[in-house]
């Protein structure tokens, strides 16, 4: 039904629209996110500019400084409606407001996410995402409207839909996105930012798969000189394809694959210098690990 929308120019207009089409709140919350995830384009070209957003304006008084925020917010989702593009926190406040006119309890979370790498072990003080939790059936469900979107490539802005992003399974949520607000982190698990820092990097493709990575848990792997690399999965499906690449190659590699009942091992050949790994699933990048020679 929500493909079928116009490409609404006002953020009250989808808001009514889906408030008439739907009856309760969760259909109500999933029309929004799809809806944004659809027709918003993510601003690559603001993004690579590197220019931090700032908001200011004075106020006399608490009252005075909600209203005033609040109309900073409503006028950067007014213009996200209008222009059709924006960044992460024009995704989570066009969320957020939307629930707002449906009157559904939703939150903004701001906190880090890592994509590459280089990020692995390197511990950033500042936030770099924003996303959405909506208070649904008595829980919260937590949603990236902008990950949902579509992806990175290149410099590049793919737009691919993927609605793995919605309602992110509990156990999944903190290898991908760490809150500021230690509430948020408390809501889910427990989990320190040197923790979250130090994982491999999960992709969607390995999150979206119903296996786990036993070992290595941590994203540096130390291996001595001459001696091959390990990887072990609980449940991994023998029927998927696996390869792997390691920086400087030029083509990828098949891992040699054991199994023993539900616990899979790929073999890695010792690439014999510092360089990234990268394990791909069907032909997509599913983990990125670091890997030291000793």
């Amino acid at each position: 039904m929500v493909l079928n929308y116009p490409r609404f120019s006002k953020v009250e207009d989808l808001a009514s629209k889906i408030n008439i089409d739907f009856s309760t709140d969760e259909e109500k919350a999933r029309a929004a996110f799809f809806w944004l995830s659809k027709n918003i384009r993510y601003n690559i070209r603001q993004f690579y500019s590197g220019k931090d957003r700032s908001y200011s304006f004075s106020y006399e008084s608490e009252e005075d400084r909600i209203q005033k925020q609040q109309a900073v917010m409503d006028k950067l989702v007014a213009d996200t409606f209008r222009n059709k593009t924006g960044v992460c926190e024009e995704y989570a406040r066009s969320f957020k407001k939307i629930c707002d006119l449906l009157e559904i309890k939703a939150a903004v979370i701001t906190g880090s996410v890592r994509t590459d790498s280089n990020e692995i072990g390197n511990v950033t003080a500042e936030a770099s995402h924003a996303w959405n939790a909506v208070f649904l059936n008595n829980k919260w469900v937590i949603l990236d409207a902008t990950w949902a979107a579509g992806h990175e490539y290149n410099k590049r802005w793919i737009r691919e839909f993927n609605e793995y992003f919605y309602d992110i399974p509990t156990d999944k949520i903190f290898k991908t996105h760490f809150p500021e607000e230690s509430i948020w982190i408390l809501r889910f698990g427990r989990i320190s930012k040197e923790e979250f820092y130090n994982q491999p990097i999960y992709t969607n493709t390995f999150l979206g798969l119903n296996t786990e990575l036993i070992s290595p848990t941590k994203g540096v792997i130390n291996v001595n000189s001459g001696e091959n690399i390990e990887l072990k999965f609980k449940d991994l499906d023998s029927k998927l394809l696996i390869s792997y690449m390691v920086e400087g190659n030029r083509y990828s590699q098949k891992p040699i694959i054991t199994s023993k009942e539900n616990i899979t091992s790929l073999t890695i050949k010792n690439p014999e210098r510092n360089t990234e790994l990268v394990l791909f699933i069907n032909n997509k990048d599913a983990l990125h690990f670091k890997v030291i020679v000793n």
